[in-house]
């Protein structure tokens, strides 16, 4: 009897020595694993755990428990065979998978590096190597971006100045400036037409003058009404006094002063008695703010706030004032604990744009 029961011991002994030979080891795997992977690693670990029956010592019935096992080895010895095999071939093919994983981010990692490099060569290609110097005229000289090409250009601006539905969010509410406005809208510089888009929406007459063949293609793809030409070259072939409001948002930066001065006075010409002009740009009393302003290679210079309001009045425009824009998110911002702390924030963290609202008189 002694014999039969060491054999016994022996045998259930040599089953689970195989089991943990082939089980998979605990906390395998690499470190940075996705959680999914980590979650299936321990789910492996404690079907290990379970593979060879047991019986806690102390537990009810132990004696019987035992005994059933013994008497059904012939059972289970085959079954943790079984599942012996099978945590192997999961762990296996957990491994794979995690191997497959990383491959397939680093794969991604470079096809969107050879994607940019691609991207880049397939805009600079249609810049000719060689242009032949064009004469300076007026009309060149108020172009926003006369040095780069406009699919690179075009480019630049879908990278950083934000998507379409960003800059629509920061545009809508100057549509409060045109109510009651005595005529159509005229949106110089009008890009990809976020703003034109808005004017749709909210039953407004407007159209669009943009330099950029790219982005005009792109706003009439959408339907709507875009001129491709100067933006002086436009205003002066405008009737006075027919428009109801001028908008130019991100654009008085690129021209020189002389420039800016021009197109203040056609908007004044082409306004109706009771238009409006507003026109935003980078909010130069923030320091923040500049290094948004040269991260543009199109960029002529910073236009303080008084300066452009003392432009508008100077070309003839009343009750023109400026209003900050763009705030940026208190996250962002110094905790204002002090005036002083509130003095800096202005400073440094100040708003990230401004506009100039400029009115016509209306006629008594």
């Amino acid at each position: 009897m002694q014999r039969e029961t060491d054999s016994r011991r022996i045998l259930a002994d040599e089953v689970r020595a195989a089991i943990a030979e082939t089980a998979p080891v605990p906390g395998g795997g690499s470190p940075g694993a996705d959680p999914l992977t980590a979650d299936a690693r321990r789910l492996l670990e404690r079907a290990a755990e379970a593979s060879t029956p047991s019986v806690p010592t102390g537990s009810p019935l132990e004696p019987a428990k035992r005994l059933v096992i013994r008497l059904l080895r012939f059972l289970w010895r085959n079954q943790s065979t079984y599942n012996v095999l099978s945590l192997d071939a999961s762990t296996r093919l957990a491994d794979a998978l995690e191997r497959f994983r990383a491959e397939t981010e680093r794969g991604l990692d470079e096809l969107a590096r050879r994607a940019s490099v691609q991207e880049a060569r397939l805009t600079l290609a249609e810049s000719d190597p060689s242009p032949a110097p064009a004469k300076p005229t007026p009309a060149s000289a108020a172009a926003p971006s006369p040095a780069l090409p406009a699919g690179v250009y075009a480019l630049f601006e879908e990278r950083f100045r934000g998507s379409p539905a960003e800059i629509a969010r920061g545009q809508r509410d100057y549509l409060k400036l045109l109510a009651g406005i005595p005529g159509p809208v005229l949106d110089i510089g009008c890009g990809r037409g976020e703003f034109l888009k808005l004017l749709v929406e909210a039953g407004l007459r407007g159209s669009g003058v943009e330099s950029n063949p790219v982005s005009v293609a792109v706003c009439r793809a959408a339907g709507l009404e875009v001129e491709e030409a100067d933006a002086l070259e436009a205003l002066g072939r405008r009737p006075a006094g027919k428009l109801g409001a001028v908008v130019a948002f991100q654009v008085v930066e690129h021209w020189p002063p002389e420039t800016i001065f021009r197109f203040l006075q056609e908007a004044r010409r082409t306004l109706a008695p009771g238009g409006v002009l507003v026109a935003e740009t980078v909010n130069t009393d923030s320091l923040s703010a500049l290094r948004a302003f040269y991260l543009d290679p199109t960029h002529a210079r910073p236009v303080p706030p008084a300066a452009l309001r003392f432009l508008a009045e100077a070309a003839g425009f009343s009750d023109a004032r400026i209003e900050p824009r763009s705030p940026l998110p208190p996250a962002e911002r110094l905790e204002e604990l002090s005036a002083n702390e509130r003095k800096l924030n202005a400073l440094l963290f100040g708003p990230q744009d401004y506009a100039l609202v400029a009115r016509v008189a209306a006629v008594p």
